[in-house]
């Protein structure tokens, strides 16, 4: 007979902002507390929401003396001039005793590594950890814990919490990404204000209308309103013991930039049906009453969200009448026109790193682009581990024979991409698609996220390429990716170009996206399916993705593609098109390795066409930089072969350290 179990005792985790909040949610019977410092933290909107070095060491003997533990977080992505002053910031939080750091970026866990700290570290959500292989590896490197990705369900914790021993920490209550977590670029793009560094604008809290994007077409969705994306609370009261069940260690309440007269009631709800749930866990039976209450003090309406499978419209607030506050309004993307293309915006680096002529690599979502990409100029094929529906057919593993011929008879490689997004239950496929890749002589592997660069190392000794959704901005991060075979790394695409230039000429090499169609958001959510019919992908919905090309229009009058993949993950693109094409003299000497063309979009033709364009362009700098000038007759055959709008994207408009 199997002896009876204790019920696990989960920990009730409670945001902090402000001295006043910290006394509040323990009084109201939190069992642990995060906080922020004045940098490096996910929300730094106002500052006065943070604490100071004096503040959090007295918040750590104050909580100590509670019975408390406290959490500090040090959870944005970072770039090489900040990370100068992490170390004496980790020494200082070791110091006073924390119980733990919470971080996003792998430059900060290499510090921690090197330096010898004990104090622990827990992964961020903002690491975007939805599969087991990205804990496997988050382990190895000596994490205790992790906060799993918000689009995962308790039945895919449970089956992951029995396969690691690392400590699982899920948001239970409060603020949510319609996008998956550090995958939205959007605010970082546009606005130089990044949601990988606590400074989200929101876009997702904007107000569209769909349309079809190529003949502009309004079409009349089955919600009550404009807020496609307005995103519910995330609640799990009323499911505690699913959610225990589950094997979550640590309930995590978001929050951080709320008042006292807020967190201690939320707080206190969840104690007394955690403390309920631990007198009489076989007859313990929510309080409904009690919930009626509890919906007083709800800032939006409420939803479990992915906890119990993908929720689709039901998660949304369509009227956006609950939302309390709009962070930022659609505006125009700046666009490259007739009268400034020839203005270069990116000066020219001040020195030359290395004036040897880069790569010209080009990401392709289907076979006839990559040969056509090859047959005119590409030195390296980066193949989309998505399979999007404007493409002409899906990706097949037998496609490699003839593009690895191709690229072999040209001198030219190849490198198999992985999606940027691997679920649980997608993991099978990774594991099937990496065995039959060994049956082919590819040059590498373009890894998209923790989990796919875990399985891709323990699986093969092919060399790994960092994708710009691993999100590295800083050597540190690049450096313990060498670790794991990646011999590139992609810098991030939300930075201005002055951060993109302090990235070169250090630990590894880096490769720049300079061309193509840049993704703001990916998510679970599919929006025709929801916004025209009520369903999800786990419903028998009508396929609705696959009658029209779709987009999003927003206030300022610019749509914004949005692509279906094989997984029916939508991929929501910045209505602008990057075109760097007019500007390359500011590439000269910079030190890339490579320049890419992210065009996983193009047909064939478009593709080879661009990439016939920049290959002359880069031949003809780099073989004679003192007579090179960039022809009109150039640019005109760029918008001849995409009438698009194009514009410098975030090299103009992107994150900048100088914000902090």
């Amino acid at each position: 007979m199997q002896k009876t179990k204790e019920i696990p005792r989960v920990e009730l985790l409670a945001p902090v902002g402000k001295w006043d909040v910290l006394e509040a949610v323990i009084r109201a019977g939190a069992d642990a507390v995060y906080l922020g410092g004045k940098k490096f933290n996910m929300r730094l909107h106002r500052i006065e929401f943070n604490f100071t070095r004096e503040q959090m060491r007295d918040a750590a003997v104050y909580c100590h003396e509670k019975g408390v533990k406290i959490y500090v977080t040090v959870n944005n992505m970072l770039t090489d001039a900040e990370t100068a002053e992490i170390p004496d910031y980790l020494s200082y939080l070791q110091k006073i005793a924390v119980d733990g750091l919470i971080v996003q970026d792998l430059g900060v866990v290499r510090w921690a590594k090197k330096m010898g700290l004990t104090v622990p570290l827990h992964g961020s959500v903002m690491m975007n950890v939805h599969n087991l292989e990205s804990i496997q590896l988050l382990e190895e490197l000596g994490l205790t814990r992790v906060i799993l990705g918000r689009e995962l369900t308790l039945d895919d914790i449970k089956l992951i919490h029995n396969k690691t021993s690392l400590e699982l920490e899920y948001f239970t209550h409060g603020d949510m990404c319609f996008s998956q977590s550090s995958q939205c670029y959007h605010s970082g793009m546009l606005f130089g204000k990044s949601s990988n560094r606590g400074q989200c604008l929101k876009p997702c809290r904007w107000a569209f209308e769909l349309v079809d994007r190529e003949t502009d077409e309004v079409i009349p969705v089955q919600v009550p309103g404009h807020y496609f994306m307005a995103v519910k609370d995330i609640t799990l009261l009323p499911f505690l013991p699913d959610v225990i069940d589950s094997g979550i260690c640590s309930l995590k309440l978001e929050g951080r930039m709320r008042q006292a007269d807020f967190l201690e009631p939320l707080v206190g709800f969840y104690r007394r049906a955690l403390d309920q749930y631990y007198k009489n866990p076989v007859g313990y039976t929510f309080d409904w009453n009690e919930f009626q209450q509890f919906q007083e003090i709800k800032v939006r309406d409420l939803s479990p969200l992915y906890s119990f499978g993908n929720p689709g419209a039901e998660s949304i607030d369509y009227t956006g009448e609950r939302e309390p506050r709009f962070f930022s309004r659609a505006v125009k993307e700046p666009t490259i026109s007739e009268d400034n293309w020839k203005s270069s915006p990116l000066a020219s680096p001040s020195c030359a790193v290395n004036k040897d002529k880069p790569l010209l690599s080009v990401k392709v979502g289907s076979k006839t682009a990559a040969l056509k990409a090859l047959e005119n100029g590409a030195d390296l094929v980066y193949t989309s581990g998505e399979s999007f529906l404007s493409q002409d057919k899906p990706w097949e593993i037998a496609d490699f024979a003839e593009i690895l011929d191709r690229a072999k008879g040209l001198g030219k490689k190849v490198v198999a991409g992985f999606p940027r997004i691997v679920m649980p239950h997608e993991m099978d496929r990774t594991f099937y698609f990496l065995e039959k890749i060994k049956d082919y002589d590819i040059d590498g592997l373009l890894v998209t996220n923790l989990g796919t660069i875990y399985t891709a190392a323990k699986s093969t000794d092919l060399p790994l390429y960092a994708d710009y959704s691993c999100n590295i901005a800083n050597q540190a991060a690049a450096e313990l990716f060498k670790d794991y075979q990646v011999i590139q790394v992609t810098a991030s695409i939300e930075l201005h170009w002055e951060e993109i230039m302090t990235m070169t000429g250090k630990e590894l090499p880096v490769e720049a996206v300079i061309h193509g169609n840049l993704p703001s958001m990916v998510t679970e959510h599919c929006l025709p399916a929801a916004l025209l019919e009520g369903t999800t992908r786990a419903q028998l919905c009508s396929g609705i993705c696959r009658k029209r090309p779709y987009g999003l229009k927003d206030t300022a009058g610019k749509v914004h593609s949005v692509e279906i993949d094989q997984n029916c993950r939508n991929h929501i693109y910045m209505a602008n098109e990057l075109a760097l094409l007019p500007y390359l003299y500011s590439f000269y000497g910079a030190g890339f390795t490579s320049l890419r063309l992210e065009i996983p979009l193009y047909k064939a033709d478009e593709a080879g066409a661009v990439t016939k364009l920049y290959r002359q362009e880069i031949d003809g700098l780099w073989d004679d930089p003192t007579d090179y000038a960039f022809s009109e007759s150039s640019w005109q055959e760029l918008l001849k072969v995409k009438p698009v709008a194009f514009g410098t994207g975030p090299y103009t408009t992107g994150e900048r350290v100088k914000h902090y």
